[in-house]
């Protein structure tokens, strides 16, 4: 099934059918960000990337809040 006509085909679930989609996707989200995370401290294990400090965290993060 091609995405088009997976989000042609949503609007024809029940209630219950969209609840059971989202909680999957919420599930997947959740389980791709486990594994990016891992990456990331493997590559901070690894030496591969520099940690970043409090200050530029507070920075990213007061950017993406806007």
């Amino acid at each position: 099934m091609s995405k088009t006509e997976i989000l042609e085909e949503l609007p024809r679930l029940t209630p219950a059918e969209r609840e059971e989609i989202s909680q999957r996707l919420a599930e997947l989200d959740e389980a791709g960000a486990d594994q990016t995370a891992l990456a990331r401290a493997e590559d901070l294990a690894g030496g591969l990337v520099q940690p970043k400090t409090q200050a530029e965290v507070f920075r990213n993060a007061r950017a993406a809040l806007g």
